[in-house]
């Protein structure tokens, strides 16, 4: 029968070790927070020099639209989202460059099926389909090579005394 005190000090040793699938839902979580958070980026921003169109009453009664209705109920409150604290943000953002810092350079394959992965993960597409519009590899392949690159972020995150949350 195992010393219950030698397995306490495994289980906490282990609550230090990041998993793949930890990493999985870290990086899925920070992509989702950056694209809900950070805004458009790119060359849409010269459209941005040009002022946004908003029919105020006078257009409205100009065109003969009738009286502007609103489909939301003015006495229930917007929802609330969780708001994040200072060390939460600071994860998020460490999260979006582990591809970078872990995987790219040993593991070019890996790191573009993972952020395929990934962005299929974000935007609801299916991985399956995705994998088989390219015909490079098979699906089962395509699953080895993103779990090779969140073993190989996990291992190093691990190795630098990343604390998992």
């Amino acid at each position: 029968m195992p010393d219950e005190r030698a397995l306490s000090i495994e289980a906490r040793e282990l609550a230090d070790v990041w998993t793949p699938k930890m990493v999985r839902e870290c990086l899925v979580e920070a992509i989702r927070w950056a694209r809900y958070h950070a805004g458009p980026t790119g060359p849409a921003a010269v459209r941005s020099t040009f002022p946004a169109f908003v029919a105020g009453p006078e257009d409205f009664e100009a065109e003969g639209w009738g009286i502007r209705e609103s489909a939301d109920d003015p006495t229930e409150p917007p929802p609330t989202r969780r708001r994040l604290s200072p060390r939460e943000v600071s994860q998020l953002t460490d999260a979006l460059f582990w591809t970078t810092r872990y995987v790219i350079a040993e593991l070019p394959t890996s790191a573009l099926v993972l952020n395929l992965w990934l962005r299929c993960k974000v935007y609801r597409r299916n991985f399956d389909d995705a994998i088989a519009s390219r015909q490079e590899m098979s699906r089962a392949s395509a699953y080895r090579y993103r779990d090779r690159a969140t073993a190989a972020i996990a291992m190093g995150l691990t190795r630098d005394g990343v604390e998992p949350w």
